[in-house]
């Protein structure tokens, strides 16, 4: 038996009958006010079905996939918003440099590649 949709006319109160559909055309009472309730259409919700293997199917989902990957990089941001710290870290503790030691290795590896830009390899033993 199918459930169909009533609005009192009297208190505006909303409600569902479940009846034959024999008398699917016929008014129902209000519980609340015991008045005259019409019979409404509800909004129908419908389903189509289709082959697990078809596009819809395949791109639904494609989409579902992206959006989980999506939210797991979001949340592993939120996280650890500098994966790559740890890494660091271990770098530094393992050969005993800190950050300051890299930039200044970086900055010495610069000054001898300028040096031998202007110079040539005759400036090399002559650092001092």
């Amino acid at each position: 038996m199918p459930f169909y949709e009533y609005v009192c006319q009297g208190c505006g109160h909303k409600f569902e009958l479940m009846r034959p559909r024999s008398e699917s055309k016929l008014g129902a009472e209000c519980p609340n006010c015991k008045k005259e309730a019409k019979k409404v259409i509800s909004g129908v919700s419908h389903y189509s079905a289709s082959a697990p293997d078809s596009a819809s199917h395949k791109k639904d989902g494609w989409n579902e996939k992206m959006w989980i990957s999506q939210r797991k990089m979001e949340d592993q941001k939120i996280k650890n918003p500098d994966p790559l710290k740890p890494w660091r870290e271990e770098r530094a503790k393992t050969l005993g440099y800190g950050m300051e030691k890299w930039t200044e290795w970086a900055n010495e590896e610069k000054g001898k590649k300028q040096k031998e830009k202007d110079y040539g390899e005759n400036w090399k033993g002559r650092e001092a």
